[in-house]
């Protein structure tokens, strides 16, 4: 009988001022941005043209006289001119803007906050997957997936669906859609892409066991990184990072008598991202756990641009 995985992370948190002053400065501008499209079609209406009118105007007033000796007469004529202004144009309100679609609202338990028990897999995909190769074979995944909801259930959040091409994805882009849709479950933002310097840090990682750092030189703010062995497909892995990773877990960071390291998978797959560009590296090795499946994921907060080789965008047609 397969027992769990063994799982280690590592998270660091760098650059959190500079993201946090980016963030307060990116929300300056949103205000102000947002402020001028604020009352669109609230402006004072044009000020109202008066009626027509006929207006009675005096003329120069004409005088005749007749001299007799005995009556004296004087003729006034009077001319009445009228003017007619153009009726008032028909008023034009401003077209307001089409609403905005707000951002999911955040669901389920979201970081700081952490579950206050380990769920415990129903059904225990443990006996329909194997630990010691790759496996994504329908019994293995539907036993995970069932897992992987009921333990959403008790939490509040919807059952996960897997995107129409889950079983063409290669496992390293397993472990990026299925840790996005854990991400987006919960209102997080997705992260956008997998950069190949990324790919290569969690590979290697993979290789050796441990968890990936960002390379040399790659821009980020912040980043968190995980690992599991023994597990044979990546909503395993996914299940124990997010849903039995307190104490008496497998989580080795997380002990009776050091709790420091308790959850922190599920908070690096939940970090609260700018996303100005976040992206992920993942790596899969078939036997660098003494022969057992070894897996990683490095996420990132980027500054930069960096190159990338599989996107959400290519993924969200299938979900």
């Amino acid at each position: 009988m397969r027992s769990g995985p063994r799982q280690r992370r590592i998270g660091r948190r760098d650059g959190i001022a500079l993201a946090a002053l980016g963030a307060a400065v990116t929300g300056l501008i949103t205000v102000l941005a947002t402020g001028v499209s604020f009352g669109v079609g609230t402006n004072p209406l044009p000020a109202r043209l008066r009626p027509a009118a006929v207006t009675t105007v005096p003329s120069s007033t004409s005088t005749s006289t007749s001299t007799s000796t005995t009556t004296t007469t004087t003729t006034t004529t009077t001319t009445t001119t009228t003017t007619t202004v153009p009726p008032a144009p028909a008023t034009v309100r401003a077209t307001p803007s089409p609403p905005r679609t707000p951002a999911p609202a955040p669901s389920g338990i979201l970081p700081p906050d952490n579950p206050s028990a380990n769920i415990a897999p129903s059904p225990d995909f443990l006996q329909d997957c194997s630990g010691a190769a790759y496996d994504d074979s329908a019994g293995c995944v539907s036993a995970a997936l069932a897992a992987i909801d009921n333990a959403r259930a008790q939490e509040g959040v919807p059952a996960m669906t897997l995107p129409g091409n889950w079983y063409q994805l290669s496992a390293p882009e397993q472990i990026f859609v299925s840790t996005n849709l854990e991400r987006t479950a919960r209102g997080l933002p997705p992260l956008s892409a997998m950069a190949t310097a990324l790919d290569q840090a969690a590979a290697q990682g993979a290789a050796d066991d441990t968890d990936p750092s960002p390379p040399g030189g790659f821009p980020s703010t912040q980043w968190g990184a995980n690992w599991a062995a023994e597990v044979g497909n990546p909503l395993e892995a996914l299940y124990y990072w997010m849903y039995d990773d307190g104490v008496g877990s497998s989580n080795v960071d997380c002990t009776a008598g050091d709790h420091s390291g308790c959850w922190g998978h599920r908070d690096n797959i939940l970090m609260n991202l700018s996303c100005q560009m976040c992206v992920m590296g993942a790596g899969w090795d078939s036997t660098a756990y003494d022969g057992n499946p070894s897996l990683t994921e490095l996420l990132v907060d980027s500054s930069g641009q960096p190159a990338v080789d599989f996107t959400w965008a290519q993924e969200r047609p299938y979900l």
